[in-house]
């Protein structure tokens, strides 16, 4: 057997084998793998509506902007605390957002997100005063939850599109830097 007849035969017999066998096409498929269920964060779906109820009241939809819900900062308050916090601090909001459940409860008398805005807002005022008055709250040995959850809604409506966009002037590229620009009232803030 010379060389030629040697390559004939070996083609011969591959081609039959892949054309006659699926069993070359299978091995090289790759498998279904089951989906790995969807990792939600550091918020139950529950927290992450309550805090963006909350985020809602505090940064309400007005005339001039959308508000905290309509920038999807739930979402954005999950991801910051899933994955740029401390999981200490990350776990201070979760307690915190129970003993907030409980404290609208006493206070309130139902859920949060069934209560009329007029509520809400002074519920959010009596929460507020008392960290206030606990004193300098960010030098705490451990900061208030409500300071957490207050700086977490500022921070996720402000670096969304409609934050930077709707509630703040934003120009793309601008002109040239000015340092003291006078701010006219009502007028929004650069971004």
């Amino acid at each position: 057997m010379n060389r030629r007849e040697a390559i004939r035969a070996t083609t011969a017999l591959l081609g039959g084998v892949l054309i006659t066998s699926n069993g070359f096409l299978v091995a090289c498929s790759r498998e279904e793998k089951p989906a790995a269920p969807a990792k939600t964060g550091v918020l139950s779906a529950d927290d992450q509506a309550l805090i963006e109820e909350i985020a809602d009241t505090l940064l309400p939809t007005t005339a001039a902007s959308p508000g905290a819900k309509a920038a999807g900062a739930g979402a954005a308050i999950n991801l910051l605390l899933t994955d740029v916090w401390e999981p200490a601090q990350a776990q201070r909001v979760v307690d915190g957002l129970k003993q907030f459940r409980e404290t609208c409860k006493s206070k309130a008398g139902g859920e949060f997100a069934t209560l009329p805005v007029a509520k809400r807002e002074a519920l959010l005022r009596d929460i507020d005063a008392e960290v206030q008055g606990k004193g300098d709250a960010m030098h705490l040995p451990e900061v208030d939850y409500f300071i957490l959850v207050r700086d977490l809604a500022l921070q996720a409506y402000f670096s969304s599109e409609i934050g930077m966009t709707k509630a703040r002037r934003w120009i793309m590229v601008p002109g040239k830097f000015v340092g003291c620009m006078p701010l006219k009232p009502g007028q929004p803030a650069w971004a």
